[in-house]
């Protein structure tokens, strides 16, 4: 909820910005800079980035525990080991 907030704030904030400032003194600074090396500061771009993924190597195993009935009717557990 917190980061909804925020991100809201930021688009309404830079939004303004860019409605406060007269169009002929925007378009001449636009135009001088090459659109490729144009920072990604806008909140949009920020789903894009990509989040660090967690790379498993080898089995991962879990226990497993088997409950039966015993002799005169006692709960008897067994763990096993499962690795998948």
């Amino acid at each position: 909820m917190k980061t909804t907030a925020f991100a809201a704030a930021a688009a309404l904030f830079l939004g303004l910005g860019v409605l406060s400032a007269p169009a002929s003194a925007a378009s001449p600074a636009r135009a001088s800079q090459p659109l490729a090396a144009a920072p990604m500061t806008d909140v949009s771009a920020q789903r894009y980035v990509e989040r660090r993924r967690v790379i498993r190597r080898g089995p991962h195993c879990t226990v497993r525990k088997v409950v039966t009935r015993g002799p005169h009717g006692h709960h008897v557990v067994r763990t096993t080991r499962v690795c998948r």
